[in-house]
């Protein structure tokens, strides 16, 4: 019911709009911005999910001024990001009061274009108001009413970064190497190197996030794989390859990491605390190997080019699933799988959570082999 009042008012919108679409692009010499605003508040996952698109554009237009327009959540994504020139902060939630400032903000910023790697209509209104003349965003069931190129969101499944992608193919730009961008700073460098020294052993640590899920405005905590059997996959870890385990979770996700813990038979570091982003994302870049969900976390290690491997339950890992050449993702769906769409999903977990249940140990480990290769005799 409310899809179809969606679909039916942006159709309607697009007749009182009398919209008429560009011309498609065949040059860049006819689509030459000096001003470009990338609009994607949230959520952290999505955010790294976007840097392919920041990537083309960077790549199509070296001088061209890039703003990224964030949400304060997720901007650790791509505050350092190199083809980003200025961040522009939005709020977590809006308000009419915030959402006409912001709009008036954009306008005065003079933007020339603007692409929206998102299929709320709200974030159209937004570019709309703030009279930003080339606007490029997602066309999901008439939600791209506001958009002078509305880009179909496919029926078939598609990664959804190759989606956000589809944006950049619009106006004829070529998308660059497949693959996420983070950008951790030196001091981010430096600051996981003194964290590794400190650490007992020197042999090569693997890195397991057991929690994830939690994002402004919904937690899924239903896409954690089950406890013991992460103990089972780091004690066979640290057996048969000799690494130190390293379990890491947020300060809010101290209980799981310690159920890991109390779970294993061999010997883990836990680090479970307020990390920042950044050293995260450099922690993840000195470790053999990494381990979790479909996270944020998963993402960066993606987009550090870390050797990783995802376990998926409710989520589709054919759009969130591992981009770059060093990730592999297990999945044993049930027949009421995925059930979590386009950032939302039921409250009840249809499958009472036997997607999760379905995968074994073996099975994580497998993919672990196909990376690393068969583990050597102890």
């Amino acid at each position: 019911m409310r899809t179809g009042v969606i679909t039916g008012a942006g159709r309607l919108l697009q007749f009182l709009l009398k919209r008429t679409a560009h011309s498609a692009v065949r040059t860049t010499a006819e689509f030459n911005p000096e001003r470009i605003l990338v609009l994607k508040p949230c959520c952290l996952g999505d955010v790294l999910l976007s840097t392919p698109l920041l990537a083309a554009l960077r790549h199509a237009f070296p001088m061209t001024q890039i703003t990224y327009a964030v949400g304060e959540w997720s901007r650790p994504m791509v505050e350092t990001s190199k083809h980003v020139d200025v961040i522009m902060t939005l709020p977590d939630s809006w308000t009419p009061g915030s959402f006409l400032a912001v709009a008036a903000t954009m306008r005065c910023r003079r933007f020339d274009a603007v692409f929206v790697p998102g299929r709320s209509p709200i974030l159209g209104v937004l570019s709309l108001l703030a009279r930003i003349p080339v606007r490029v965003g997602l066309d999901s069931r008439g939600r791209g009413f506001a958009y002078t190129y509305p880009v179909p969101v496919p029926e078939t499944v598609i990664h959804e970064a190759d989606l956000y992608l589809l944006l950049a193919r619009a106006v004829n730009l070529t998308p660059c190497e497949r693959r996420l961008w983070f950008f951790p700073t030196e001091s981010d460098r430096r600051e996981a190197a003194s964290f590794v020294d400190r650490l007992p052993g020197d042999e090569p640590l693997v890195m397991i996030h057991p929690g994830g899920g939690s994002n402004p405005g919904m937690i899924l905590e239903r896409k954690r794989w089950l406890p013991e059997r992460w103990a089972v996959v780091a004690d066979e870890l640290s057996r048969t390859r000799g690494t130190r385990i390293l379990l890491v979770g947020s300060a809010g996700e101290q209980e799981v990491v310690e159920r890991v813990r109390q779970a294993m038979v061999e010997p883990a570091i836990v680090a479970a605390r307020q990390w920042r982003w950044g050293l995260l994302a450099a922690l993840i870049e000195r470790t053999a190997l990494f381990l979790g969900h479909d996270t944020g976390m998963s993402l960066l290690a993606d987009a550090v080019g870390t050797p990783h491997v995802v376990v998926f339950g409710p989520s589709d890992p054919q759009t969130y699933g591992p981009y770059g050449k060093a990730g592999r993702f297990v999945w044993r769906p049930t027949p009421a799988s995925p059930c979590f769409y386009g950032g939302s999903a039921p409250t009840a977990c249809p499958c009472g959570g036997q997607c999760m249940r379905n995968v074994e140990a073996r099975d994580v480990l497998k993919l672990v082999d196909e990376l690393l290769g068969p583990a050597e005799v102890q």
